[in-house]
């Protein structure tokens, strides 16, 4: 599965390197990509959706399905 979504409240370099690296320990992600421009997360893998999400609830960053 390879999903792209809207990250809310990215606004750096830094944040980033941590929406990348947080959802890149997500068990079942095999690759993550971040473009901080657009402000999305390309997610490939074979987690959920619910359980790519909730990867950022104790960030100040939110994953929007597009």
């Amino acid at each position: 599965m390879k999903k792209t979504y809207q990250v809310d409240g990215m606004k750096g370099e830094g944040c980033a390197k941590t929406v990348r690296e947080t959802l890149a320990q997500v068990v079942g992600v095999t690759e993550v990509t971040v473009d901080l421009n657009k402000k999305t997360a390309t997610v490939t893998g074979d987690a959920s959706d619910q359980t790519v999400t909730a990867a950022l609830k104790d960030t100040p960053y939110r994953l929007l399905t597009i």
